[in-house]
């Protein structure tokens, strides 16, 4: 009997240098896929968290306008109002010659403004008529609330201002909003910038509320206030990983004040 033998033969060294680059290759796409993929899901992540807190930011002031003169003066009797004015809500706050004069709005007014809004307002906290404050410091919107009390509703709400949303660009440095412009040539019109609260106020009957800064006195004065249209342009914190451009969104809303005046 005769015995036969076969000789296994295995890979060429060439051959597993080729397997070995064509690995390296792949494994190199893979990776390269993977980390595109965490860095776009890094991106979408920041730009979602951005917008979504701007986005609970605008239904917040909403809420705060919608509740701004509650509870009126009507609400209680006329001795009880005139001893205690803090119990009432006017509905907004004013700087200068707070709570006597209105001061007109687009005019005389410091506060409210274009990047500076104070409701007043019983929001239900336990804590009775407060002043909101919304106020506009760099790229930064602050909120802070006080207690409603003394001649000066600016200076009381001012200790308690921290930051509520970043990196709004309505009022941003020049060189910002140039950027900005380079990608979205709308975004402020005339290279002004944009407010982020603007008025309209009751005008005499039968006509329709107006822009304040339209109608003569006295409905052109702060306690005529009806709306508070609200821009907000919030700037990604991140750049896009793709095109390597800013991105920002812009939100609009408006507040309509429900509650009398006095």
């Amino acid at each position: 009997m005769k015995t036969h033998s076969r000789t296994q033969r295995g890979f060429s060294f060439l051959e597993l240098v080729a397997a070995t680059a064509i690995f390296i290759v792949l494994a190199g796409i893979i990776f390269s896929v993977l980390v595109q993929g965490q860095q776009s899901y890094e991106t979408e992540s920041g730009v979602m968290d951005s917008f979504q807190q701007a986005s609970i930011a605008v239904d917040q002031i909403v809420r705060d306008v919608h509740s701004a003169g509650y509870p009126p003066a009507n609400a209680y009797t006329t001795a009880v109002a005139a001893a205690n004015p803090n119990l009432i809500a006017l509905p907004f706050g004013w700087i200068p010659t707070y709570p006597l004069t209105p001061c007109t709005v687009g005019g005389t007014c410091v506060t409210p403004s274009a990047f500076d809004l104070i409701v007043e307002a019983d929001i239900g906290n336990g804590n009775g008529v407060q002043w909101i404050r919304y106020k506009l410091n760099g790229t930064t919107l602050f909120r802070g609330v006080a207690n409603k009390g003394g001649l000066d509703p600016a200076a009381a709400t001012l200790p308690n201002l921290f930051p509520y949303v970043d990196n709004v660009m309505n009022n941003a440095p020049a060189a910002q909003m140039a950027q900005l412009r380079a990608v979205y040539p709308n975004l402020f019109p005339g290279n002004n910038p944009v407010p982020i609260f603007t008025y309209t106020c009751d005008a005499p009957n039968p006509n329709p509320p107006a822009l304040c800064t339209t109608l003569a006195a006295p409905n052109n004065t702060v306690t005529y206030i009806r709306d508070v249209n609200i821009v907000l342009i919030v700037q990604s914190p991140t750049r896009d990983q793709k095109t390597g451009q800013l991105r920002a969104v812009t939100l609009t809303a408006q507040a309509r004040r429900s509650n009398p005046s006095s």
